[in-house]
């Protein structure tokens, strides 16, 4: 037979899994702070992101320009209005991009000096939402509402029965991000 206290232990070791925090970050969050440990996540996050962004630029910029140079061979065109449409194009997609791994820098940059976090009280709400065909997974509490990316988590939360439970998540700010989750009796 378990106990409550066998139960909550089980739990707060899910929501540890899922999210990915330990006791020391979550200590830290109840002091309204991040720790070094989350503070280097939301850091290393970050500039993983920026990679791929860059990355799958740079990808789609070659195949574009692969593109460019055969279809001027095809058509015998090799004039400055082609060249510049195609380097007018390439520079705009180019400043999106930047502009956007400028903006979500800032944040983070932000998020890391300003290093807190707020408690948002409340049940434990597991739930899958249709966009455009596709299935998306969320955790909320009140109606703070946060994707699960992967499925084996969102299946762990369900099996683990978390829903309805009172909890306490803390938030990071100004990037609003879950850190970590206190289960409450």
């Amino acid at each position: 037979m378990h106990t409550v206290d066998e139960d909550l232990s089980k739990w707060q070791a899910v929501l540890e899994t899922v999210f990915g925090f330990s006791q020391a970050d979550l200590a830290a969050n109840q002091a309204g702070e991040l720790s070094a440990a989350q503070k280097e996540r939301v850091a290393s996050t970050h500039f993983a992101n920026s990679r791929l962004a860059w990355v799958a630029f740079s990808i789609v910029f070659g195949v574009a320009f692969l593109g460019f140079c055969a279809e001027m061979l095809r058509t015998g065109r090799f004039g400055t209005q082609s060249v510049s449409t195609y380097i007018g194009v390439t520079v705009f997609f180019g400043l999106i991009l930047w502009g956007l791994v400028l903006h979500r820098r800032l944040q983070m940059r932000r998020t890391l000096r300003e290093g807190k976090t707020y408690p948002v009280k409340g049940k434990i709400q597991l739930f899958t939402m249709r966009h455009e065909k596709l299935l998306h997974r969320y955790f909320c509490i009140d109606d703070h509402r946060f994707q699960i990316e992967r499925y084996s988590h969102f299946e762990l939360l369900q099996q683990s029965g978390l829903a309805g439970q009172e909890a306490i998540m803390y938030v990071s700010t100004p990037r609003k991000a879950v850190q970590s989750v206190e289960l409450k009796t």
